[in-house]
């Protein structure tokens, strides 16, 4: 299970499923969903970025994505992140994957 409580505000935590990673998001404006490792090759995980705004910068490769749709901001080249919409139930969260 994956509390409310538990993702400060303007942060970011890794969250596993089925061996699968996602990167929560609990910005102003609501919870957001990523995949949980960057489009670079080193792959980091999104949880070790940096997170300004709805921007999520890699903490490897340096490259920066919106949280919100994925898309790349910094290089345009860059594959964009896969995001998957968050369900608020009371105080949980869920994944719609």
């Amino acid at each position: 299970n994956l509390w409310k409580e538990d993702i400060d505000i303007n942060s970011v935590e890794n969250f596993e499923h089925e061996e699968i990673d996602y990167a929560i998001f609990h910005l102003e404006s609501g919870f957001f969903a990523t995949q949980g490792h960057c489009t670079c090759e080193d792959e980091a995980y999104i949880s070790e970025g940096n997170v300004e705004g709805e921007e999520v910068e890699c903490a490897s490769c340096g490259k920066i994505y919106s949280i919100v749709s994925g898309d790349p901001i910094s290089d345009l080249d860059q594959a964009p992140l896969k995001i998957y919409d968050v369900i608020e139930e009371e105080e949980k969260l869920y994944l719609s994957i």
